[in-house]
């Protein structure tokens, strides 16, 4: 049986289907927070803005309208209640620095030295992404954990393609940067 589309779940809670809302919050729940923790790196914070995002879309179900793609117009709201939180909160949008320790768990095969590594390269990768400038982490984030294509966030982020391309390529090398150093 072929399942619903983003568009088609968003279009069936607006008439009310709380399942078709529950599918989409179970498609979108993991990447979301994951999306919001990794540019404030703080739990409170990112349920926060979490809750208020769902809380969004919740009351924007009435006027939804299948204009974009459901997971463009998804992150355009979480990407938005990012800024507004940095506004609100008088912050630089590239002053914000990750200081979690949450850690990565190891590898499958078990062995302590693995293990080790693995935990420090998984702090080495989120201290690396705080470090990026906000519209590099922007896209980073937009395309690893939301996984929208470079086209997808240009519209989004109503910015040029190269635009887009170049930030993720700089991110990218950056990171690379930064991990290199940690071997």
């Amino acid at each position: 049986m072929k399942q619903p589309s983003d568009e088609e779940l968003m279009l069936a809670f607006a008439k009310d289907d709380v399942q078709a809302f529950e599918q989409l919050y179970s498609r979108y729940k993991d990447a979301l927070y994951r999306y919001f923790l990794r540019h404030v790196s703080n739990e409170a914070i990112c349920q926060e803005l979490f809750q208020d995002l769902w809380l969004k879309i919740i009351n924007s179900k009435d006027n939804y309208t299948n204009v974009a793609k459901f997971k463009t117009w998804l992150y355009t709201l979480a990407h938005n209640r990012l800024v507004d939180w940095y506004r609100r909160n008088s912050l630089e949008i590239n002053a914000f620095e990750a200081t979690t320790d949450d850690i990565v768990d190891g590898s499958i095969n078990w062995r302590p030295e693995d293990e080790l590594q693995t935990k420090r390269l998984g702090k080495g990768l989120k201290q690396a992404i705080a470090k990026l400038p906000f519209n590099q982490r922007e896209v980073f984030l937009l395309h690893q954990e939301a996984l929208l294509t470079l086209p997808q966030i240009a519209e989004m982020l109503q910015e040029g393609i190269e635009k887009i391309k170049s930030r993720y390529r700089y991110a990218i090398n950056k990171l690379r940067l930064n991990l290199e150093n940690l071997k």
